[in-house]
């Protein structure tokens, strides 16, 4: 049997989304709640919760991009593989405070928070906005990414994938809400997980073991130079991974979802534990890449290459991984897009006496509207879609200050947090469009616009809380009740 020919590589993929599919079928919201369906009754477990959060750090494109980093740069690159894993700490110094007043204050986004503990509707409706503008070809670039995986490997026009993608993820996700999201990014990652461990044993077999890679590899993709340059960078990675995938709406949501703080305590250090995993095989899987497809291809070819040449059949299985993460992207970027709109826009500035059935009704064709307009980017493949890519990791990384300043200091300010985030958010915009500059504002070849606009976001954030008056004793003693109940139960 030919197992990397187009036919299998279709039928794999046709057979994870029918198992999908299933998946969503026996866990999906049972009630038209707010709450059931936006984040799956606080009531999840540790484990599903964990596997839904490195699923969903697993974009359409790490195996292809992470990898690839890793077999472009080698050790060079393992600042941002530490940052990675070490991702989960600050997971919990945000999580355990912003769980119980989730739970009190029944939030159910990343606004709920901003805009009730600053007192500011400006954080809320603008947050709100922003944050559906640019995650609508955050969607679709995932399309693409898919759909070109297809008409590779499988000679599936182009259309047909994106297509097929958005039909399938928008439709499992209307059915299954946050539950139905956070049980497929179970199989997702118990997809990709054990794909990077059988992929990783097997190449490391047939390079002849981890001295014969050392051995072929050069001094630079072996040896990490601790020059200020280098070392500045592999310290810039943890602040890019400490900022926003815990500041993305859809991600900070999982942070409600989960049933008890000691289950989250136990989600952090799974967390910790597969993302170090994941780690460590990127990071190899780059390396023996870089020695059986030798240097000079593109980072999103290195692993297609090396696992064509030295084990085929394990291709349809990239490819079913491939899109597995790209779908845990996908759905919960909708979820997460949908919450916002039906309860920080709707109810909050449009119709405030809608009813929870109303609001997860309109959340449920907000996702028909923004699976349409994710088509209509993904189809038309315009040349900006990654600098719109890049504004949705700029554009959440300017919360950063306000939540931890929020959660742990007792000065911050609502005019601190309001002039720092749209300074930042400005400053971002600008420099990813019309600037470019030395580290942080240029990461090495991965570009992070958003460093510098939240450097800028920090300084004034603590600033003008300084010196402004502080949010109302009586308002912050609400928060502070919610944590020290949690810390004394």
């Amino acid at each position: 049997m030919n197992w990397s020919s187009p036919y299998f590589i279709f039928g794999s993929v046709v057979a994870y989304l029918i198992v999908t599919i299933l998946v969503v079928y026996r866990y999906h919201a049972e009630k038209a709640t707010e709450e059931d369906y936006y984040v799956a009754g606080r009531n999840v477990g540790y484990i599903p919760n964990s596997f839904s959060i490195v699923a969903t750090l697993m974009s359409g494109g790490i195996y292809l991009g992470t990898v690839g980093w890793f077999y472009l740069k080698g050790v060079g690159f393992v600042g941002y593989g530490f940052a990675y894993a070490f991702m989960a700490f600050p997971l919990w110094y945000i999580g355990k405070r912003l769980w119980p007043v989730g739970k009190k204050f029944n939030y159910v986004t990343a606004q709920d928070f901003y805009g009730d503990f600053y007192q500011s509707e400006l954080l809320r409706i603008c947050g709100a906005v922003g944050t559906i503008i640019f995650l609508v070809p955050y969607f679709a670039s995932n399309a693409v990414a898919m759909g070109t995986v297809l008409e590779r490997f499988a000679n599936i026009p182009y259309v047909w994938g994106v297509l097929l993608l958005l039909v399938i993820g928008v439709g499992y996700t209307i059915y299954g809400g946050m539950r139905g999201v956070i049980y497929t990014d179970v199989l997702q990652g118990v997809l990709s997980l054990s794909f990077g461990v059988v992929a990783l044993s097997y190449l490391f077999y047939a390079v002849g073991g981890y001295s014969t890679m050392i051995d072929k590899l050069p001094e630079s993709h072996t040896l990490f130079t601790p020059d200020a340059i280098s070392f500045g960078l592999f310290l810039g990675w943890f602040v890019f991974m400490a900022a926003h995938p815990l500041t993305m709406g859809d991600r900070m949501t999982r942070m409600y979802t989960i049933r008890s703080l000691d289950e989250y305590r136990r989600n952090v250090i799974l967390t910790a534990a597969m993302l170090l995993v994941m780690v460590v095989i990127f990071l190899f899987l780059g390396m023996i890449s870089r020695v059986f497809a030798g240097p000079g291809l593109n980072m999103d070819q290195a692993i297609l290459v090396t696992i064509q040449k030295q084990a085929p059949w394990l291709m349809a299985w990239l490819v079913v991984v491939v899109w597995a993460c790209g779908m845990s992207t996908l759905d919960s970027g909708l979820v997460g897009a949908n919450a916002i709109l039906s309860k920080d826009i709707v109810r909050g500035f449009i119709k405030k006496d809608v009813s929870q059935e109303q609001s997860v009704l309109i959340g449920k064709w907000a996702m028909l509207v923004f699976g349409f307009l994710a088509v209509w980017i993904a189809l038309a493949r315009p040349p900006y879609i990654w600098a719109l890519v890049k504004l949705v990791v700029m554009f959440h990384m300017q919360f950063l200050p306000l939540l931890i300043g929020g959660l742990y200091w007792k000065r911050a300010s609502k005019l601190g947090a309001e002039v720092g985030w749209i300074v930042g958010v400005a400053l971002g915009t600008y420099y990813t469009f019309f600037a470019s500059g030395p580290p942080p504002i240029n990461v090495g070849s991965a570009p992070a616009p958003g460093f510098f606009g939240l450097l800028v976001n920090t300084v004034l954030f603590i600033a003008i809380s300084y010196f402004a008056s502080p949010l109302p004793e009586e308002h912050r003693a609400k928060y502070e009740e919610a944590w020290n109940g949690e810390n004394t139960a």
